[in-house]
């Protein structure tokens, strides 16, 4: 028995849109088109994909262990034809690029206007999502490149350490604990908390280092966006939690103020990662090179506004 990857595709697609009409949308096809494939595939394989319970379309237990299978199968064949087509010039190449919030909103928009400015005959993609989404997209060849704040769980994906970074808590200036020179864990507790969603590279460290507080804030607001973390923190809602280099204008301009918690010391690395077996081409050389240069910079800013601040609250104590 050999898998139809035109099949395959169309599985990924109804599956990722939970719906036959959207899906042909993406494909091209009619809608009856896609429902043959899925047929012939759930015909070839034996067992049924999708059941419907009431409106909504569902993958059974054998569509689950296909989705994880038919994602690697389609990226490496994707990986196969571009090793095989690979161009020699980074400017007339193909790439795409997907972060989560932190390098994606902060670290990497000069890096891709350098690219796009040296390279402007390039065809250049970009995503900003969660990290667990950019590690997935890596797997399923939909992206070339991923900057993360967390070590990738999957051993297919590689990662390099580009800079460095540091969590921390903050809230608006006029929040009772802005003014305090420390702050203990178990205050944070009555707090209202503004959160990242469930994949956020942030949220899991924090939620990490709270396990092991065994501390559970009594309020949380969950937002999707680190715009909208900043703009329920810089109303009063709140207090939150976020990387140095997503605050370090606003610091500057006084907007927030870093808590400084009792034994909260939150470090990370900011990773590159691909896939193992990507081939690396001129343009994805050329946009890695440009990263590190640009980035260096960015890591010894972070850590004088971090001292800078530091240095505040000492003002305070005395």
């Amino acid at each position: 028995m050999s898998l139809n990857p035109t099949h395959l595709r169309a599985f990924v697609a109804v599956q990722k849109h939970a719906n036959y009409t959207r899906a042909a949308e993406e494909l091209f096809l009619t809608q009856p088109a896609v429902s043959r494939q899925i047929d012939q595939l759930e015909k070839e394989l034996g067992v049924p994909l999708f059941e419907q319970i009431g409106k909504t379309i569902h993958l059974t237990d054998a569509g689950r262990t296909l989705l994880r299978e038919a994602e690697r199968l389609l990226g490496d064949l994707e990986r196969v034809a571009e090793s095989v087509r690979a161009l020699g010039s980074p400017g007339q190449g193909r790439i795409a690029v997907g972060a989560s919030s932190t390098p994606g909103l902060y670290l990497l928009p000069p890096v891709i206007g350098q690219f796009c400015q040296r390279f402007p005959a390039a065809e250049f993609h970009y995503c900003v999502e969660n990290s667990r989404r950019i590690e997935q997209k890596i797997l399923g060849n939909e992206l070339d490149l991923g900057f993360v704040g967390v070590a990738p769980f999957d051993r297919s994906v590689v990662a390099e350490r580009i800079l460095g970074d540091r969590i921390v808590f903050f809230a608006a200036p006029n929040h009772p604990f802005a003014a305090r020179p420390e702050i203990e864990v178990r205050e944070l507790v009555a707090q209202t908390w503004i959160i990242r969603e469930q994949g956020a590279a942030t949220r899991r460290l924090v939620e990490s280092w709270m396990g092991r507080w065994k501390v559970k804030p009594a309020r949380g607001i969950e937002m999707n966006c680190p715009e909208g973390v900043r703009a329920l923190v810089a109303a009063g809602v709140g207090l939150s939690y976020m990387s140095v280099h997503g605050l370090a204008d606003e610091l500057d301009r006084g907007r927030f103020r870093v808590l400084n918690v009792r034994g909260f010391d939150l470090r990370r690395s900011i990773y590159i990662v691909r896939h193992r077996d990507k081939h690396v081409s001129p343009a994805m050389s050329a946009f890695e090179q440009l990263a590190g240069a640009a980035l260096s910079p960015v890591e010894r800013t972070a850590r004088s506004v971090h001292l800078r601040e530091s240095q505040s609250k000492s003002g305070r104590r005395r």
